[in-house]
């Protein structure tokens, strides 16, 4: 399962990206997931996306999270009861997938809950960290020190604390 999936339904790229059935379409299949939505499971899709928001803020900042926000996770994946199917190609290699007995739209929603579940009952859930820059509250896994979500966020706190320290003088 794609980690990154629950992180990247929270970046706020995500939100202009699932406003329309064709650029939801593209988001997703980009980010491996297939099938489609109709307009309600797209509805469903924006409310578990603040849902998996709510719950990964909470893990980086060691907070509990809302019951409803679980609820709601809950609900998804178990709507989307999945068996993980094998496809072997001759001459192939062996591939994973999984199939679920629900419609496109559970299907397409429990992927995106069991990738946050799987997040959050990790390791990687106490690397969940939010942008320690000015004006950005974006998610991102932190690796060693790392404090911002880009190098372009770093630049802007370092150019903004090098433009203070001169002013001062």
């Amino acid at each position: 399962m794609h980690l990154m999936l629950a992180l990247d339904l929270c970046d706020p790229a995500a939100e202009s990206a699932l406003a329309h059935q064709p650029t939801a379409r593209r988001w997703l299949r980009a980010h491996g997931v297939h099938g489609e939505l109709s307009d309600e499971g797209l509805a469903d899709l924006r409310g578990l996306r603040d849902a998996i928001e709510a719950l990964l803020r909470a893990a980086a900042g060691r907070t509990t999270p809302p019951a409803s926000a679980l609820d709601d996770l809950n609900a998804h994946s178990a709507a989307a009861a999945a068996s993980l199917q094998l496809n072997w190609p001759p001459g192939g290699v062996p591939r994973m997938w999984l199939s679920t007995p629900g419609g496109t739209d559970a299907s397409v929603l429990g992927a995106a809950a069991r990738s946050a579940i799987e997040l959050l009952s990790s390791r990687d859930r106490d690397r969940l960290r939010v942008c320690g820059a000015h004006g950005c509250e974006r998610l991102f896994l932190a690796g060693g020190r790392r404090r911002w979500c880009s190098p372009a966020c770093g630049n802007r706190v370092r150019v903004a604390r090098h433009a203070a320290r001169y002013r001062l003088r």
